[in-house]
């Protein structure tokens, strides 16, 4: 029997393959792509996955919904020409198997920032950041979040 599209045969079982050799992804690791994917998706004003990143069901304390929060990425996003980010996770704990409660510091800055020692000098909104996350169709999304100003020593992992 010939293969027409031997190439396509190779490719096809090459992902199969390395599917089945893959480690498993751990939730944590999950969560953290996710907030690598956010952090990119902001860098880069892709207002598409900052969408998509927000459950349909968001709510916080202060009484903002999904379309609130969408307004207030989207008025930031228009605000700023450019947008660098310098984040520090500093927990994620998972009360529930498709929750995680994530603890992040993010200076938020118009120019790169290369590490933490640069924000005493720099202009940049600094944030903590208290997250809910919730796995939706094995999908991490905000679920709730609150947040206050931080301070330089914050993004300092001692």
């Amino acid at each position: 029997m010939e293969f027409r599209y031997p190439l396509r045969f190779v490719v096809l079982a090459a992902l199969l393959f390395s599917g089945a050799c893959s480690k498993p992804t751990t939730p944590e690791q999950r969560v953290r792509n996710f907030l690598d994917r956010s952090e990119r998706a902001a860098e880069q004003k892709d207002m598409g996955t900052l969408r998509s990143s927000v459950s349909e069901r968001y709510s916080d304390g202060d009484g903002r919904d999904r379309p609130t929060i969408e307004g207030i990425l989207r008025l930031y996003v228009l605000r700023h020409e450019s947008i660098h980010l310098l984040s520090r996770i500093e927990k994620i704990e998972f009360p529930k198997p498709t929750e995680a409660k994530v603890t992040i510091y993010v200076a938020m800055a118009a120019r790169p920032i290369a590490n933490p020692a640069q924000l005493a000098t720099f202009r940049a909104n600094l944030y903590r950041f208290e997250l809910v996350l919730m796995d939706e169709d094995s999908h991490w999304r905000v679920l709730r979040a609150a947040w206050r100003p931080a301070e330089p020593a914050d993004f300092i992992v001692q």
